[in-house]
């Protein structure tokens, strides 16, 4: 199934990609300035150690912490932010694997790359969800703890699949091209 991205020309889709990444790396950092007040020894990873605590007792640690740090107001403006987030790296790893495809002559696998990405950003809407609700209610019942923990794994694991292709794409598009004569 084709991308809805497929349909940029080459060019048109190098340029978007570049922008896109410019905009990615400022809002990554912004989103490591927010998580710091996050991060603590509940969670040394802030945001992220809440994402993946999988059980309602981690889950609870983390927020009775956040709590008593007056940190609960950072973790739901972080997890509001991080809707406009998931549209950025979703179409930054669209674009960019659907570039990488384009130099290769390869359509078949990056446009998996890219429609990883974006059901990717799926599953961070499903688990922005779940810790919304936690957030809000300050509470952590099973299953919230599993399905938010779930649905970042999948995510992590779509991102990786992403960009491992257009690394290891990018790498060999570089390749080919030293190869041709002049």
């Amino acid at each position: 199934m084709s991308h809805p991205l497929r349909s940029l020309e080459p060019r048109l889709l190098g340029s978007l990609t570049i922008r896109l990444g410019g905009l990615l790396v400022f809002a990554t950092g912004l989103m490591m300035f927010l998580d710091v007040p996050l991060q603590g020894e509940s969670s040394p990873w802030g945001i992220v150690s809440f994402e993946l605590a999988g059980t309602p007792h981690r889950a609870l640690r983390i927020l009775l912490e956040w709590k008593s740090r007056g940190a609960i107001g950072h973790a739901k403006l972080i997890q509001i932010a991080d809707f406009v987030y998931l549209a950025l790296y979703a179409m930054f790893f669209a674009a960019l694997a659907l570039l990488v495809g384009s130099r290769l002559d390869e359509a078949i696998w990056s446009a998996r790359a890219a429609w990883a990405a974006t059901v990717a950003a799926a599953f961070d809407v499903l688990e922005n969800a779940v810790l919304l609700y936690e957030l809000g209610r300050f509470t952590s019942p099973a299953p919230f703890p599993q399905l938010a923990a779930s649905f970042a794994l999948v995510k992590f694991a779509l991102l990786v699949f992403s960009a491992s292709y257009s690394v290891i794409g990018g790498v060999a598009s570089l390749r080919r091209r030293q190869r041709r004569p002049l």
